[in-house]
């Protein structure tokens, strides 16, 4: 794990492992859209796909930017249709099956950007218009990876934490991996039982 700035400090991320990584012969990377994590690991053969959790939450604000009214007939036309293509049957094998799901989900992709077109939506046609190439990847190429929202959720606060409270970069990271332990280790620490122990945040 590393924290830093978004469009930055990759290399920090992958270097200890980037020997590793070069021993599979593809790597799959799912991201919230951004390409600069590419700078830390451009000599990997990468497969690419958008996380499908982050469509419809980043589509929210470019609705707002578009200044579409919040939860208007409209509003909720465009996220309902948008959800709806996002949730992906996971370990579906028939290559005739995927390839109609993956051709009906791109059909109703484009109705939705015509859709925003035509009530001057630029910013939220142009989102899903550079989205929708990298939305199926994973499902086309029969893999099982995704990404859920539980590192969001610790983000935003720690983000928040280090511009207004003014924790440290390193301290933040100590706070995120503990919380990540208990999300996806089931890891925990009962301070009655464990009286000695020294957590180190700041």
């Amino acid at each position: 794990m590393a924290i830093g700035n978004y469009d930055s400090g990759w290399n920090k991320l992958f270097d200890p492992i980037l020997e590793t990584l070069k021993l599979f012969p593809s790597f799959l990377l799912v991201t919230d859209g951004d390409t600069s994590i590419l700078k830390g690991i451009k000599s990997l053969n990468i497969i690419f796909q958008r996380c499908l959790w982050h469509i419809p939450h980043q589509m929210k604000y470019y609705l707002w930017k578009d200044k579409a009214v919040r939860k208007s007939k409209e509003w909720l036309y465009v996220m309902c249709r948008l959800i709806d293509i996002t949730i992906i049957r996971s370990l579906l094998h028939d290559e005739d099956e995927i390839n109609a799901v993956v051709k009906l989900k791109i059909e109703q992709l484009e109705e939705i950007i015509k859709y925003c077109q035509e009530h001057k939506w630029n910013s939220c046609a142009t989102y899903l218009q550079k989205a929708m190439p990298d939305m199926f990847t994973v499902f086309k190429n029969k893999l099982n990876g995704k990404t859920t929202s539980k590192v969001e959720r610790v983000m935003r606060t720690v983000n928040l934490r280090i511009n207004v409270g003014k924790w440290s970069a390193k301290g933040a990271l100590n706070a995120v991996k503990i919380r990540l332990a208990y999300y996806y280790n089931g890891f925990d620490i009962d301070l009655k039982d464990n009286k000695n122990i020294t957590v180190e945040i700041l």
